[in-house]
């Protein structure tokens, strides 16, 4: 039983390979579409160094909870704070007073380490990741998690069923792991993707390479087997990072495919086989050695280039990697490395430094959220347009209604009005209320993503929704299931964000859903607006935001078409016809000045004025009214 952890230079060569495949992957870099699964090359590397360590000084008898954290603090600390403190200044010339305040939530998430959670209840439909610079501390988030439970764990099972500690870790990890394709598997995406309890199974296989390292169990296969069953782990990864994608259903069992690869180099690589030699090439193991900085600084480069107003190519890409990379070396030189030296900082000084920090952290964060954004610097009409740019505070204003209407008929007298569909559909309950009209009604809503489409046949229609959709497409309403409340209704309103094929199935699917002749049934198409740029409204004026025209989208074209051609007059709702004209020259602002969608296909709360009177006094909506 070994009681040395020495240092493996091959690890950190499999490092540089975890943090390139992240940053090529958000540069653009074809060929990686799988490039994320670099997070958990790195989240098995993690649990395997962590639990290598605590066993070494159980063993020893020298456990230190005190001792792990000081390790922990000046491992991660100094450059995350390095890196918090750079991003406030650009934030404070770059963002708008709403991603400031964001930003000031990122903030307080990130010093407490619960920026995993933070991001799993604010990314959504409607969240703009790209521009947001800490969106990749969630995996700091999980790590820390596990920092915080695994010793405490790892100790009370060495001390009272050191015989059950194989079992231990394994049984944590398959719960884990049953949970994370549970969540893959039910449509959850986003809790399994940024979730400890869906993520730890990967730190544990590391744990349980390094117990099996510790404890001699690692199986001596001879050199020429290790070497292939290293070979075929970093084929894995590799084959993880190429093929997998943005569409691939994430993490559950597939998870396992770069988390088993890592695991596999980690216990059989040979420091002196081809693969060793390798990951031990001089280059690889800088890059390793600056790879948490690298990780650290990548995703706000990358960020606040576009907050700019930039869309940089493959090249520039490549350049902000290199950037990336430069500065990494700089924070690891100057920052990490130095506060690593107890004879140059002492744990006192280490403690002090980070309370004080994250002090500052939080204090600054709450006050960014206090004051919006320090949203006292902008004139009345600036803070007017930026508004629009609160991602938050219009989706809020697109869903709420909506909701507020979700359930049955009660029974009464008045209309029953069914309106049924996407974020389209809450578009159009926005419209019907602030139109002014259906006031005597009593509304009811359901709502079926966009995703899943809105289809009522015998054919499997599955093939048209991607794989990574389908769990939650099962779980959701379908026009079948909400039959019961479609006969209840008077007015039937289907709206969504169609696609060619559910608008071809269209006909189809009213002929199967057999309406009543009293039943009114409107189908509202699709619209588009284009791309909309405050900075750009905000700098042009009134006179020239009246006069801005942008062109729909071809499938939004193609789809309003096909709904055309297939449904009559009296049913079908053509809101790009009616706002847009035939050519689909789309205005971006109201009669009024006001913004009509603040993202090219959600309405802001002048745009469902505009629309909704239009389309309620221009279409065969007129007649319902």
């Amino acid at each position: 039983m070994s009681t040395v952890l020495k240092y493996r230079p091959e690890i950190d060569g499999l490092r540089a390979i975890a943090v390139l495949s992240v940053i090529l992957f958000h540069a653009g870099v074809p060929g990686l579409s799988g490039g994320f699964v670099g997070v958990d090359v790195f989240f098995v590397i993690s649990g395997y160094l962590i639990t290598g360590i605590l066993l070494r000084e159980l063993s020893a008898g020298t456990f230190s909870l005190v001792t792990f954290y000081e390790r922990r603090a000046r491992r991660i600390l100094p450059a995350l704070f390095l890196v918090l403190l750079v991003c406030i200044p650009f934030g404070w010339f770059l963002m708008d007073p709403y991603a400031f305040w964001r930003l000031g939530q990122g903030l307080i998430a990130v010093t407490i380490f619960v920026s995993n959670i933070l991001f799993w209840r604010t990314t959504d439909y409607f969240a703009a990741t790209a521009g947001n610079p800490l969106l990749h501390t969630w995996s700091l988030g999980v790590e820390e998690q596990f920092y915080i439970f695994f010793p405490l764990f790892l100790w009370l099972v060495w001390r009272h069923a050191r015989a059950w500690l194989w079992l231990s870790i394994l049984l944590v990890a398959a719960a884990s792991l049953a949970i994370s394709q549970w969540g893959v598997q039910t449509g959850r995406l986003v809790a399994a993707f940024y979730l400890i309890p869906s993520r730890a199974f990967e730190l544990l296989l590391g744990a349980l390479v390094a117990l099996a390292a510790f404890r001699g169990r690692i199986p001596n296969l001879g050199a020429q087997l290790a070497e292939s069953l290293a070979w075929v782990g970093l084929g894995a990864v590799v084959w993880a990072v190429t093929m997998f994608s943005g569409g691939t259903p994430f993490p559950g069992w597939r998870a396992l495919v770069p988390s088993l690869g890592t695991a596999l180099i980690l216990a059989f690589v040979q420091a002196d086989g081809l693969l060793g030699r390798v990951l031990s090439w001089r280059v690889m193991v800088g890059l390793g050695l600056i790879s948490y900085s690298a990780y650290l600084w990548h995703q706000p480069v990358f960020a606040f280039v576009h907050i700019a107003g930039w869309s940089p190519g493959l090249g520039v890409s490549l350049g902000l990697v290199a950037v990336s990379l430069l500065l990494a070396w700089i924070s690891w030189r100057y920052v990490e490395h130095p506060f690593r030296d107890r004879a140059w900082i002492s744990r006192r000084a280490v403690f002090w430094w980070a309370g004080v920090l994250s002090a500052g952290m939080l204090g600054f964060g709450a006050w960014l959220v206090a004051t919006q954004g320090v949203s006292s610097r902008y004139t009345a009409e600036e803070l007017a347009w930026w508004r629009y740019a609160d991602i938050g505070l219009q989706s809020g204003y697109v869903v709420r209604r909506f909701d507020a209407h979700a359930g049955v008929f009660a029974p009464g007298a008045e209309r029953k009005i069914l309106i049924l569909g996407d974020s389209h559909a809450q578009d159009f309950v926005n419209m019907v209320y602030e139109a002014g009209v259906w006031q005597d009604a009593q509304i009811r809503t359901i709502y079926i993503p966009t995703i899943c489409q809105m289809s009522y046949v015998e054919e499997d229609v599955s093939k048209n929704i991607a794989p990574i959709n389908r769990p939650a497409c099962a779980r959701n309403p379908t026009i079948r299931s909400s039959m019961p409340q479609i006969r209840e209704a008077d007015i039937v309103v289907m709206v969504s964000s169609w696609q060619s094929w559910s608008a071809e199935l269209m006909p189809k699917t009213i002929s199967n859903m057999n309406l009543r002749s009293d039943q009114h049934l409107f189908v509202v198409g699709p619209k588009s607006f284009g791309e909309v740029d405050i900075h750009r409204l905000l700098a042009l004026g009134k006179d020239s935001r009246a006069a801005l025209r942008n062109k729909i989208s071809s499938e939004v074209f193609r789809a309003n078409a096909i709904l055309k051609r297939g449904l009559p007059g009296e049913v079908f709702v053509d809101q790009v016809e009616i706002i847009c004209g035939p050519d689909g020259l789309c205005p971006q602002v109201t009669g009024h000045d006001g913004l009509i969608s603040y993202d090219g296909g959600h309405l802001t709360q002048e745009g469902a004025e505009y629309i909704g009177k239009r389309i309620f006094a221009e279409s065969g909506l007129r007649l319902a009214r």
